[in-house]
């Protein structure tokens, strides 16, 4: 519930998020339209698809942020790495050039990795899939080297031991997978995570955005949901209306430059 009234959840898939968003932008500027955005929806699309009919920067405001996403870097087990630097030094090492799957051209596991590869100073291979559904079987299988994502899709495959993990995203271990290194012991100065965060409609009156934050921070904080999140290997992130606007102000420039320099365009 949300101002004590049931919320209506309103799954519009499709075009990279970009249904949803426009659907968003769109509606009345009264609170009463919510978008759960992403990183790629909301930082990233309205730099790689140039038919977007709206910018989230602009059309949409944030409301807070609900989590981060750390990502795991997972590898085959045939890989003889044990740690993303130990993949580093292999790759650099071998003639021959290994390969990453990732969610699709200009979403942000791709523009990650591309960041990752320039400051390694490797090459690898980029293989294009629809989602994470489809890379896991052929990184099992071999025909995949590399990828990341959010551990809940990988979990069973890793429980399982059909993939191994060689690194989080981030500048400091998950306190869930503390045997695991972060990126940044292999690259002092990268770190990688997604987000999810509440947005509403452009114009949408300031004491309504500030009831809307109030109520989903202190949910957020509550003691029962926050350990339900972090057993999921995320992070509860909640923030204020002001942190929101300049995080996603901040988040939106940072993947246009990412975006523009990777040449990445998902038209």
């Amino acid at each position: 519930e949300l101002w004590g009234q049931p919320v209506i959840i309103d799954n519009r898939p499709g075009a990279s998020g970009n249904i949803a968003l426009e659907m968003a932008a769109k509606a009345p500027a009264d609170g009463y339209t919510l978008q759960v955005g992403n990183v790629s929806t909301n930082a990233i699309n309205e730099t790689t698809f140039s038919s977007l009919k709206v910018k989230p920067s602009r059309d949409l405001t944030g409301v807070t942020n609900l989590i981060e996403l750390p990502h795991l870097w997972v590898v085959n087990p045939g890989i003889p790495a044990n740690t993303l630097k130990e993949f580093v030094d292999s790759a650099k090492k071998t003639n021959a050039k290994p390969n990453y799957g990732s969610a699709g051209i200009g979403a942000y596991p791709h523009l990650d990795a591309v960041k990752f590869l320039k400051i390694a100073g490797i090459e690898m291979t980029h293989v294009p899939y629809k989602g994470i559904q489809q890379i896991a079987p052929d990184l099992v299988a071999g025909e995949v080297h590399l990828t990341f994502n959010a551990f809940g899709p990988l979990a069973q495959f890793v429980q399982g031991g059909r993939v191994r993990m060689v690194g989080t995203s981030g500048l400091q271990r998950m306190k869930q997978l503390p045997d695991v290194p972060a990126l940044a012991e292999a690259l002092p100065v990268f770190e990688a995570a997604g987000w999810y965060g509440f947005f509403t409609t452009a114009g949408t009156p300031r004491p309504v955005l500030e009831k809307l934050n109030a109520e989903i921070v202190q949910a957020l904080s509550s003691p029962d949901l926050s350990a339900k999140i972090e057993g999921m290997a995320l992070i509860p992130a909640p923030q204020s209306l002001d942190e929101a606007a300049r995080f996603v102000a901040a988040e939106a420039e940072k993947w246009t430059r990412a975006v523009k320099a990777s040449g990445a365009s998902a038209d």
